[in-house]
């Protein structure tokens, strides 16, 4: 019985005397960069917030915003007109939409958003672009749906810019949204 306890135990003693002889030591945390962001499941949406889309020093990010009541696209595009929030500007966000002069009109239906603005649509930059169509997607995704499977059109000034995507934070014609590539097979 005894040399049945002594086998298991040698097993974790030797763990435990390499873990001490590792050489790694506790630290203080450390601050560094941008907190951790990332994707929800896809469908899973808090009826009580907005996801919207501004700029960072590392490109075009999501930022969560808590609401009184679920938001769609219409209210979550005129959070965005209103820029980041003082906690936000703090984080380095800031936003790449022009100020308007005029009313902007967010019209929505099933997994396509329209949004009417009172300029020449091709003045927006891709960034702002971006942020204007990942913000109304992210907040018109039926559960079970994803962010890119949400079309959105972007009009004024006598143009139209049709079925743009949001993919990986970025807008995208809905015809060249972009794919993995894969290897070539050997032949």
């Amino acid at each position: 019985m005894k040399a049945r306890r002594a086998r298991r135990a040698a097993p974790a003693a030797l763990l435990a005397a390499a873990l001490t002889g590792c050489g790694v030591t506790t630290t203080d945390v450390i601050d560094v960069g941008q907190p951790a962001t990332g994707a929800k499941r896809q469908g899973e949406v808090n009826s009580a917030e907005a996801r919207l889309f501004f700029m960072s020093p590392t490109g075009v990010t999501s930022v969560t915003r808590p609401a009184k009541a679920k938001l769609g696209a219409e209210d979550a595009v005129a959070l965005l007109l209103q820029g980041p929030s003082e906690e936000e500007r703090v984080r380095g966000l800031y936003s790449d939409v022009p100020k308007m002069k005029g009313e902007v009109h967010v019209t929505t239906g099933t997994l396509r958003v329209s949004i009417q603005m009172p300029f020449n649509v091709l003045r927006l930059t891709p960034v702002s672009r971006s942020q204007f169509v990942c913000t109304a997607a992210a907040n018109e995704v039926p559960r079970g749906r994803q962010i890119h499977d949400v079309k959105v059109e972007l009009s004024g000034g006598s143009y139209v810019i049709t079925d743009l995507v949001c993919d990986s934070n970025q807008a995208f014609p809905a015809a060249k949204l972009p794919t993995p590539t894969t290897p070539a097979s050997p032949r």
